[in-house]
Order: C-alpha cells, then structure tokens, then sequence
C-alpha cells in the first residue's frame, strides 16, 4: 500500500500502466489493419484467378456449338458468377467496371447464338469468328474491362506494380495459365 500513497512512485507506475495499455491498444489495431489488408489482397488475387477462368470459358466457347445451353436462362459462367460475389463481398467500388463486363458477356453470348443458329440452318458460310468484325468488337470492348478490372484489382489489393498490360485472352494464355495462381511468390 506504500506504492499507492507515495506520490513520487505512483505517476510512474500509472504512466508506465498507460504506456502499457496504448501500446496494446496500437498493436491491436495495426495487427488488425494487417489482417483487413492481407484478406483484401487475397480477395484481389481470387478475384482475378476468377476473371483469368472465366476468359478461358470464353475461349473455349468461341468456337463450341452452344447446343448444351439454353439462352432463355440468362445465366452467367461460375467463375463469373464467383467474380460477382467477390467483388460484391469485398469491392463494390468495382461495381460499374463488373456491370459492363456483364452487359458485354450478354451482348457476346447472343452473338454465339445468333452464329450458332445461321450454322444449324447452313445459313451463312461459316465465317471463323476471329475473321468476324463484329465479334472482335465486342470482344475488344471485353478485353478493356478484363484488363480495367485485372488493374483496379492489382491495385486495390495493394500491389502498386505496373504490369498486366495486353492481357488479351487467346487459346495460349489461356491454356496455358490456368494452372497458376495470379498471386505473386514471396
């Protein structure tokens, strides 16, 4: 009980008490804003794996017959659907970027109907789609988007590198990436 009466020790200890209880408190909040930061980036990096699969089902579907789809459904691949909820969860500030991706992937699988449907009927010669003007128009228009979202979420994610650039989905970035993460090696 002398500790507590004599005035000479008790304004250390309290200082050293507060020093003690304010240090706690910044390492809890920084550990925190660490743990928040770590969930983010990774939430990024699943984000884009989404986004590099779900141009590879594109690829594959260039040049597939739709005949196992039905068009009145309206849906939308897995990994775009998993790209929404993603970015719903964790980056709705992505939320314009991921509309008009979806806009594009509708206007896009019409476009594979409408050219399904002429091959079915022999209707037109059957034109490669890479030769199509029209194709390539939207999928310019959606390799924009990939590549505007591919960098939104590098950056929300943390990384302030600047690569990803001509990300163009063809049949070998495709293929050929699959297998591998987009996040980097520590």
């Amino acid at each position: 009980m002398r500790l507590l009466s004599d005035p000479d020790l008790l304004v250390p200890l309290v200082l050293a008490v507060f020093a003690l209880v304010v240090t706690g408190a910044l390492w809890r909040l920084r550990w925190q804003h660490r743990r928040r930061i770590a969930r983010r980036r990774a939430a990024a990096y699943q984000l884009i794996d989404c986004l590099k699969a779900y141009t590879a089902w594109i690829d594959w579907h260039r040049d597939e017959p739709l005949l196992h789809q039905n068009p009145d459904e309206g849906g939308i691949p897995a990994a775009l659907a998993q790209a929404v909820q993603i970015k719903d969860q964790h980056f709705p500030e992505l939320g314009t970027l991921v509309l008009d991706l979806l806009r594009t992937h509708r206007e896009l699988m019409q476009y594979l109907w409408e050219e399904n449907i002429l091959r079915m009927k022999h209707a037109s010669p059957l034109r490669p789609h890479y030769a199509d003007p029209r194709y390539h128009n939207i999928r310019d228009r959606q390799d924009g988007l990939l590549d505007s979202l591919f960098l939104r979420c590098r950056q929300l994610g943390g990384d302030s590198g600047s690569g990803w650039r001509r990300t163009r989905s063809d049949f070998s970035f495709s293929s050929g990436d699959m297998g591998m993460p987009s996040q980097p090696a520590p």
